[in-house]
Formats: C-alpha cells, sequence, structure tokens
C-alpha cells in the first residue's frame, strides 16, 4: 500500500506554498517613434535638519491628502552577515517589528495599527536598513511613539524568532521551484562569486545556527540615531513635526559609530560555461554577461541608452522577432550606489534554439562595439528611457523615497534631473565609446538553465562546460550504531514478520496497484483545513493525487520523471523537490519495500520507544531510501516510521503513525496515520475504501 501520510504530508507543504512561474513581461518591437514631450521632473523643497544625536531628518510638507509617511534608513546590511549565520541581518530586520517592545508584544502592536489603518515595517536588505511608516495625520501623536519604541527598545520575542525563521526555511526549501529565479541567483554567484555577501545564500545550517543574542548583538551595533536618516513628507507642520520628533527621539544616546565600509567586489573578466540541469522543463532560461558598473560613473547615461538599443532595438528584435526562438528576452546594464551592478542578457528560448539564441546575443554585442548606432535607434531609446524612467517619479512618495535613498548613499538629492539632463545629451559616438570600454562579449559567463539532451548543438561549443549542482544541503540525520551481519541479519528476519503479519507475502508481491479515497486533514497557519481526498498508486511510479479543496477541485499527477499540478485555473508543472518528495514514499511502502527486497538492507535497532511504547526498531536503507520502521512487539505490524522529507519548516524528522488495520482482499492495511514533525500535528488521514488492483486506466497519467 502505498505511504499514504507521506505522501499527503508532502501534498498538504505544496498546497501552502505553490508558486506559479510567472512570465516575463513582452516589450512591443513595433511601438512608435515619437513619444510626446515629458513634463519636466518637480522636485519638492526639502527641509534638512541634523538633531543632536545626529539623526538627520529631511522634511517634506504636502497638503494635498491628510496622511503622513515616514521612512528611516540606517547603514547595515546583510552583507554583514558572518558567513556561518547567513540570514541573521534579514531575520533581524524582521523581528525587529514582530518581537514587539518592552512596553507592547508584537501582536499588541498589530492591532493598535489596525485600528487606526496605520503600517510600521522594518527591514535589513543587502546593503541597508530601513522602517517605513503610513498613518493619517490624526493619529501621528499615536504612531510616533510606537515607531520610537520600535527603534529603541525592542525584546526580540523568542516565539517570534522561531516564526521569522519558519519562513526562511520554507524560503530555502522553495528556490529551485522557479527555473528563473535559479538562473538569476546562480548568475549572481557567477559574478560576485559564491561565498561573496551580494550572492551567498541562506541555508538551514546557518538559519538554525541564528539565536536571538545573535540578533541582539547585530541589532546593537547598527540601530542607533547618529546612523539615522530620515524623511517625513505629508501633510504636517514642519515646524511642529521636527519638535515632536525631537521629543521622541531626541534623548536616544549617539553611539559614536565607527561603520565598516561595504565589503568590496573583485571582479575578474573571464570566459565561462555554466549549465543547471532541469529535467522538468521544455525551454531553457539563458544569461549572459559580466559585472556591471556604478550610477556615478560619468559613462552610465550613454550605457543607459547602449543598454536599451541592445536588449530592445537589436536582441529582442532579432531573437523574438525576426526569429521567433524565445518567449522573452531581457537586458540590463546594472548599476549600484556603492556595489557595482550587473550587466546581463537573458533569453526564455525553447530548448532546441538554446545555442542558436546565445550565438545571436553574442553577436549582437559584438556588433554595438564595430559600428555606431543609427540616429533613429538614438532617439527611440532615449525616449524609452525617458517615458519608463519618469514612472519612477510618478508620485511624492516615490520622489522621497529616492531623494532619502541618494543622501543616504552620498549623492545629490538632484541626481535624477542630472541623469535626465545627462541622457539628453547622449551622441552615437558616445554609445560606441561606452560599448567599447564596457562590454566584453568575448569575456561574458554565460549560464543555461534547462535539458541539454534537447538543445540544437552541445553547450561546450563557447567552452568548457561547469555543471553547477543546485541540491539544497540537509542536516545531517540521527547517528545510528554500525551494522554488523548479526544486526542485518536479524533485521530481515523482523521485516519478513512484518510482511508475514500483513498477509501472504505472495500475494502481496502481486500488488500492481492501489486505490483509495478518505480525507485528509492538514495543518495550516490559518488552522486545520480537511478535504476529501482520492489516490491511485501504481507500481513503481505512478502516482494520482485528487483533492476537493477550497479552491476548487485538484490533481497532481505524476508519471515517471514527469509531474503536474491540474487546477481549475489551468495546469503547471509540479516543482522537481515535490514530485522527487512523494516518489521517495514508495521507497517506504511496506508492499513496495517487500517486492523489492534484494535491494534493501534491513538492521536491526533492539527495543526502542514510539509514540509513548516500545516497539522493535529497524532502520531500512536502499540507494536513495532511509528510514526507521518500528514494529508492535505484539502483532509485529508497523506501528509506524519516522524519516527525515520536506516539511512546512524545510526538511526535518516526521513521524508517521499508523492505526486501525483492516483486511483488504487478504491484506490488512492502516485506515487511519497521523504524522508529526517537532511534536506537533501536521497531517492526519482516515482512509474510508481501499481496492488493490484496480482497473486503472493509463490515461489518468497522461501528461501533455
Amino acid at each position: 500500500m502505498k505511504n499514504k501520510t507521506t505522501a499527503f504530508l508532502a501534498l498538504g507543504v505544496m498546497l501552502l506554498a505553490m508558486l506559479a512561474a510567472p512570465l516575463a513581461a513582452q516589450k512591443n518591437p513595433k511601438a512608435p517613434f515619437d513619444f510626446p514631450k515629458l513634463n519636466p521632473l518637480k522636485i519638492p523643497p526639502v527641509t534638512q535638519l541634523t538633531l543632536k544625536n545626529g539623526i538627520r531628518l529631511y522634511l517634506i510638507e504636502d497638503h494635498r491628502f491628510p496622511t503622513i509617511d515616514m521612512r528611516g534608513m540606517f547603514f547595515t546590511a546583510s552583507a554583514f552577515d558572518p558567513a556561518a549565520k547567513a540570514g541573521l541581518a534579514a531575520l533581524t530586520g524582521t523581528v525587529l517589528r514582530t518581537g514587539g517592545t518592552e512596553r507592547l508584544s508584537g501582536d499588541q502592536i498589530d492591532r493598535e495599527l489596525e485600528t487606526m489603518a496605520a503600517d510600521i515595517e522594518t527591514v535589513i536588505d543587502s546593503e541597508s536598513g530601513s522602517i517605513h511608516v503610513s498613518m493619517l495625520r490624526e493619529n501621528l501623536d499615536q504612531v510616533l511613539p510606537l515607531m520610537a519604541d520600535i527603534l529603541r527598545r525592542p525584546v526580540f520575542a523568542q516565539e517570534k524568532i522561531d516564526l521569522a525563521k519558519i519562513d526562511a526555511r520554507t524560503g530555502i526549501s522553495r528556490r529551485n521551484d522557479d527555473v528563473g529565479q535559479i538562473a538569476e541567483r546562480e548568475f549572481s554567484k557567477l559574478i560576485y562569486g559564491a561565498q561573496s555577501p551580494y550572492a551567498r545564500q541562506n541555508e538551514y545550517a546557518t538559519i538554525d545556527a541564528i539565536t536571538r543574542d545573535d540578533m541582539v548583538a547585530f541589532y546593537k551595533s547598527y540601530f542607533h540615531p547618529d546612523n539615522m536618516r530620515l524623511a517625513v513628507w505629508g501633510d504636517f507642520n514642519g515646524g511642529q513635526m521636527a519638535r515632536k520628533i525631537e521629543a521622541a527621539l531626541g534623548d536616544w544616546p549617539a553611539a559614536g559609530l565607527k561603520l565598516p565600509a561595504l565589503p568590496a567586489v573583485d571582479y575578474e573578466f573571464k570566459p565561462t560555461v555554466s549549465y543547471i540541469e532541469k529535467s522538468d522543463v521544455n525551454q531553457s532560461n539563458i544569461m549572459v554577461g559580466h559585472i556591471g558598473g556604478l550610477l556615478d560613473n560619468s559613462d552610465y547615461a550613454a550605457l543607459s541608452v547602449m543598454n536599451r538599443i541592445l536588449s530592445f532595438d537589436r536582441m529582442f528584435k532579432r531573437i523574438r522577432t525576426d526569429e521567433g526562438l524565445a518567449y522573452s528576452v531581457w537586458g540590463y546594464y546594472g548599476a549600484g550606489y556603492r556595489v557595482p551592478g550587473v550587466f546581463s542578457a537573458g533569453a526564455q528560448t525553447k530548448s532546441g534554439s538554446t545555442i542558436k539564441a546565445i550565438g545571436i546575443m553574442l553577436d549582437e554585442m559584438k556588433r554595438m562595439r564595430s559600428e555606431e548606432v543609427s540616429d533613429e535607434e538614438l532617439q527611440r531609446a532615449k525616449d524609452q528611457f525617458m517615458n519608463s524612467y519618469v514612472f519612477q517619479f510618478d508620485s511624492r512618495a516615490k520622489i522621497i523615497r529616492r531623494m532619502l535613498t541618494y543622501a543616504y548613499y552620498g549623492y545629490p538629492l538632484d541626481f535624477s534631473e542630472q541623469l535626465f539632463k545627462r541622457i539628453e545629451t547622449v551622441t552615437r559616438a558616445d554609445i560606441l565609446n561606452a560599448a567599447k570600454k564596457y562590454l566584453r562579449p568575448d569575456q561574458v559567463q554565460i549560464l543555461v538553465v534547462g535539458r541539454q539532451a534537447d538543445f540544437d548543438k552541445p553547450l561546450g561549443e563557447f567552452g568548457t562546460v561547469n555543471t553547477i549542482d543546485i541540491a539544497i544541503p540537509v542536516p545531517a540525520g540521527e547517528a545510528v550504531p554500525e551494522a554488523t551481519p548479526e544486526s542485518l541479519a536479524k533485521g530481515r528476519e523482523f521485516f519478513a514478520k512484518a510482511v508475514a503479519a500483513a498477509g501472504d507475502p505472495e500475494k502481496i508481491k502481486a500488488i500492481r496497484n492501489v486505490r483509495m479515497e478518505g480525507e485528509l486533514t492538514q495543518s495550516t497557519p490559518m488552522g486545520e483545513m480537511t478535504m476529501a481526498a482520492e489516490i491511485v498508486s501504481v507500481y513503481p511510479d505512478k502516482v494520482l493525487f485528487a483533492l476537493d479543496t477550497p479552491g476548487g477541485k485538484m490533481n497532481m499527477v505524476i508519471n515517471g520523471a514527469k509531474a503536474v499540478i491540474q487546477m481549475p485555473q489551468g495546469s503547471m508543472p509540479l516543482p522537481e523537490a515535490q514530485r522527487k518528495s512523494i516518489m521517495e514514499n514508495f521507497g517506504r511502502d511496506l508492499y513496495y519495500v517487500w517486492q523489492n527486497a534484494e535491494r534493501y538492507q534491513f538492521q536491526a535497532l533492539g527495543v526502542q520507544e514510539f509514540a509513548g511504547r516500545e516497539a522493535f526498531g529497524l532502520l531500512v536503507t536502499a540507494p536513495g531510501v532511509s528510514y526507521h520502521l518500528f514494529l508492535d512487539p505484539q502483532t509485529m505490524l508497523p506501528s509506524g516510521m519516522s524519516y527525515q522529507t520536506l516539511t512546512q519548516e524545510g526538511p526535518g524528522t516526521v513521524e508517521e503513525r499508523v492505526s486501525d488495520y483492516r483486511e483488504v482482499d487478504g491484506i490488512r492495511m492502516p485506515f487511519k496515520s497521523e504524522s508529526y514533525a517537532k511534536d506537533k500535528r501536521v497531517s492526519a488521514q482516515t482512509v474510508k475504501m481501499i481496492q488493490v488492483n484496480a482497473e486503472v486506466s493509463d490515461d489518468l497519467f497522461k501528461i501533455e
């Protein structure tokens, strides 16, 4: 019989975390060349003040709406995370707000803000930390003290740290679901280096290593008034606002910080070719590029116009419009404030045109360096840049947030206005000079995520191929005694007794499929959810899940290496990690294991405790399979098992308990089961009907 609870557990994880891969937005290659003249950017007047404790204030009055917004920035960064505790800054930024203060818990702050339709958020990203506050003007005197308390007196409650860690682990477990995200992440590693703080990944081990003391220490290192810039905009009087902020934050003592510099980027231009296997896709995600630059580069305006022409006029036109090779094509000359960005061009194309698409990209990069662009291309690129860039300034909030960012990085507050003027003066010669200076088509790094068996030509045509392993490291399992000939012989003997207790061993060997109907109860953050469910399992590699979810009927179909999720809204590929997790259930199925017993090793572990009772313990292993099986000493039937698998909090040990054995076609099978992770019930199942060797149509497992 199929290991029902394990399968349902994996399904529950997917119900909570399914993500559909978004399609990249497309540009119209035949867009009109003439754009209306843009209105000039209007930068609002800014009152700048510095409090005695070092807080730098930027006040912008705007009386059009009865609202007030605040954004504070602190010089800190996830780039300062210790490698062994990657994720520390991000968790600190989250729990700074959710963990509450000495006066109010995080939940109490939530309730107070909800009554006022106000909001406070904190975050720490790769280069900065920030707090954002929004409120109605009338609630300023209630919200401002809350903000001050969060910044000055956070308590980092342990239960909120635990919740933040769960979210972090869930993110790690899902990071290989989306092909585009894989490509971007791994390309960043190629550019900055896998261990660079600008590309380093959180792992289960680094998240587990972070303690409350670490968060408190990180907070104390950076959150001080002399490391804070605060912009306030909205419906207020500037003088009154300055006095209120002084009252709330003015007695926060300065720390006299000696802040570290952001880690340097040491990039070596070199051609590389890298590949990531994704056998469950029929298209390739391609990225080609090298290091980018900084925004304050005197050539940035020319590079921005060049990038528009290269990406949209040339690569997009040739690859998408002329050749019809790609679903999407993009390019971006990335420039950072203090850390160089990434220059990259990319495409999503069918597997059979992968090499051709890469060749076109490289050809167009070379052509950009060898000849001037046309007047038409130049004007269109300028118009496109100006008409898209202006949307970053189409609200007062966007303008002010950007101004604060400029101030944070030491750029002039009117940097946007200066850039607009420089864009207007870019010439064809400027673009050619910039391309020759900054584009390195012979020293690009190439990354392809896809299925190379379907490529039009070998990827090795561009150089020696490095295959990247994106497997997610998981914590080591429980240590077990070394096997001996005696423990192995006894283990096989006990497993045979368990099979005999379940029914005629020859009849069990004849099982081809199992169909069952029942109810699944799945624990979720919103409480338990019960759904009618049907599972059809065909040995050795076909599974159909049919669930009546609150959103409608959902089928999950697995046929060997292929898997899809079918929903009323349409179908999508089942992430490979989930397909693999479900297929591992066959390797733990008592009846399937008996059919393939020659592949398995059974090690007797003696009498052990399981679910509060004594049981005979066995360690069952095979290539890619390892689990503990527990046998009831009275009946010799399995009372459950434990194993490492993917849970809602990432990889962990699941304990599955089975009961209510009933006879089905002469074979005893459990009709009830529960699964626990960290002593919490995560799923339960009640089976109402089981059929063995039912008539099953191959159409159930057809995947287009």
